[in-house]
């Protein structure tokens, strides 16, 4: 079921303020996994309103600086709250974002497109559709972190090569958060018009 609640007339307030960023701690010490900015639904907004459900094309910057995340395989997940699960997983990678395509894990049954960057964090660019039901309502965008061993990366040069979308990475939706993420991790916003 979608954490959804009754629509109104008045406009929401954008997800995320013009200039501001949604940053996932590190749960662990004090430092970030990520950070997410400039979310854009089916064009130059957070915050869309549409006429049915159905799929939305949802993009955004993402910058994984996480230097505490040891040599894990760290994924970026989004979806609608509410949900049992996450809908897409748009960056996979190590500690650092930018640096290009690589192959983590190569010659494994986990092998997965990655960023490795050596160097420091740098912003990229990914894009996903999210699927938001027929039913009138406000349905929030939300991201957290995954730490699977598989997890799609969705930035351009990712999205030009052919990659599967990794179950196992979308059932961390709920992992160590039993109501999935909360109203923090909210990126942006679909409100389904009568």
């Amino acid at each position: 079921m979608t954490d959804k609640t009754s629509h109104s007339d008045a406009r929401p307030a954008p997800a995320l303020a013009p200039g501001t960023e949604m940053v996932e701690p590190y749960g662990g010490g004090t430092g970030i996994r990520f950070r997410i900015r400039n979310v854009k639904i089916e064009g130059p907004a957070d915050v869309v309103r549409v006429r049915g459900g159905g799929s939305y094309e949802v993009s955004f910057d993402v910058l994984h600086d996480c230097s505490e995340c040891g040599n894990a395989v760290n994924q970026v997940i989004v979806g609608l709250a509410g949900e049992d699960r996450a809908q897409a997983s748009v960056w996979n990678g190590k500690q650092r974002s930018g640096g290009g395509l690589k192959v983590v894990n190569a010659g494994t049954h986990v092998a997965a497109l990655a960023e490795d960057n050596p160097g420091p964090a740098e912003w990229v660019n990914v894009s996903c559709d999210l699927v938001v039901p027929d039913e009138p309502g406000v349905y929030s965008i939300r991201a957290r972190y995954a730490q699977a061993y598989q997890g799609r990366l969705m930035t351009a040069e990712g999205r030009a090569v052919p990659q599967p979308e990794y179950q196992d990475v979308l059932g961390w939706w709920k992992a160590d958060r039993p109501e999935g993420p909360g109203p923090e991790s909210t990126i942006g916003t679909i409100v389904v018009e009568e």
